[in-house]
């Protein structure tokens, strides 16, 4: 008996996988990366400004930044399943608006339910669902799942330029809108919120103890929030977010106008969100052998580089080279500043101020509204790729000579270093 209900375990949980991770590879591919691609159709169409245009991925970042709390708020009351399902419903609304959009209006609206239903239907589920049906092994489940996500960032741009050449931008929002609904009715179908102890008793050895070194240093959230080494790593989180949704919007555009084909400009995207997604699968390792702040001072610092490229690429060698060298720096910095905090504050605080650090991310949107901005003053969109830059490097400097914080309230400092062998294999 026990072992048809450990085969019934078994098919659960990795259909739960299955769903989570086609959930948030769509995301991925469908949202903000791939966005400034079918955009630069919509601008050229309905005679938007690179201002209006860039508002919209202000609202989408918007919506998904601060909305990234309701979801643990829903899964308590109506569990991870209805969770995932509803966040696909507002995915539907969002790309449903956005094909029968006439006017700016009406696509920041769309872009708000798509920034919801990113945040029901994303990570924030994902990792509660798979979490709860891995926990022996869990953080490289974890780890397969946000990699498999982040590839939708790398095929996103060329699938959806090749979409919007077949059927339209309108075509393009609906063929969205019809995914979204076939990924509603599979979460439906495959989701089911974890029983700790159903789990426990089919497989005993799914439990693991409690780790000694959840909060290393006895740090509290809110001694950890006030230091200067956390405002850093904050800093360095936003201006790589920024950077990231910045680029997205508007290298399409950027692209072209230093003579790039429209296929050619989503291509160097898709680059940029692979070269990312490969460095963060290895980041995590790096972090176990390389002090983690050097990692992240070294992941500016390439960011850098590669926005500075962006900015004069005007030949295929520079635009593909800039994409490298930016997605290289991407997937360092976006692994290495939460391997930082987790070594700093410890897994337990650390964790729960990544959260902190998310939501302030949410900044990034006045990238693209600025970007648009500079392009409609000045005819191009180089000066906020340089803006970027010395952004990056003033960063860079202090991070890489930051030491760690020392908490004075009195907790046990031999704790401190407890947590630093495990925090970059959770990462990872």
């Amino acid at each position: 008996m026990n072992r048809y209900l450990a085969r019934d375990h078994s098919f659960s949980r990795w259909g739960v996988f299955g769903a989570a991770s086609l959930a948030f590879f769509f995301l991925n591919l469908a949202t903000f990366t791939s966005m400034g691609v079918v955009l630069f159709t919509m601008v050229a169409e309905l005679h938007w400004s690179y201002t209006a245009a860039g508002f919209s991925f202000a609202f989408l970042g918007l919506a998904c930044g601060l909305s990234s709390p309701l979801p643990a708020l829903t899964m308590g009351w109506i569990g991870g399943r209805a969770t995932t399902c509803l966040g696909a419903v507002m995915l539907m609304i969002g790309f449903t608006i956005s094909s029968i959009t006439q006017g700016i209006f009406e696509f920041y609206i769309a872009m708000l339910f798509l920034g919801l239903g990113y945040s029901f239907a994303g990570n924030v589920p994902g990792i509660y669902l798979i979490s709860g049906w891995f926990k022996r092994g869990s953080a490289r489940v974890i780890g397969l799942y946000l990699m498999l996500g982040a590839l939708g960032a790398a095929v996103g741009p060329p699938i959806v330029e090749n979409i919007v050449q077949l059927v339209g931008w309108r075509g393009q929002w609906q063929v969205m809108a019809i995914a979204a609904a076939v990924l509603g009715i599979l979460c439906f179908a495959l989701v089911r919120d974890p029983s700790v102890k159903t789990v426990a008793k089919i497989i005993p050895d799914l439990t693991l103890p409690p780790s000694a070194a959840a909060n290393a240093g006895g740090w509290t959230p809110r001694q950890a929030v006030r230091t200067p080494q956390f405002i850093l790593i904050a800093c360095a989180m936003a201006a790589t977010m920024a950077c990231v949704t910045t680029n997205a919007s508007v290298t399409p555009n950027h692209l072209v106008k230093l003579g790039a084909s429209e296929i050619s400009a989503a291509y160097v995207l898709g680059v940029m969100g692979f070269v990312a997604t490969m460095v963060k699968a290895l980041s995590g390792w790096l972090c176990e052998k390389v002090s983690s702040t050097t990692i992240l001072a070294a992941g500016l610092v390439m960011e850098c580089a590669g926005n500075v490229m962006l900015a004069f690429a005007a030949t295929p060698a520079l635009q593909y080279g800039s994409a490298v060298i930016f997605g290289v720096g991407w997937g360092l910095a976006y692994v290495a500043g939460t391997v930082v905090l987790l070594d700093f504050f410890g897994g337990e605080t650390g964790s729960r101020i990544l959260s902190i650090v998310w939501l302030l991310t949410s900044v990034a949107a006045v990238g693209p509204p600025a970007a648009g901005a500079i392009a409609d003053r000045y005819g191009t969109f180089a000066p906020i790729f340089i803006v970027y830059a010395v952004l990056l490097v003033a960063l860079a400097t202090p991070i890489l000579l930051m030491r760690r914080p020392v908490n004075h309230s009195g907790a046990d400092s031999g704790a401190r270093d407890a947590g630093l062998g495990t925090a970059a294999t959770v990462i990872r």
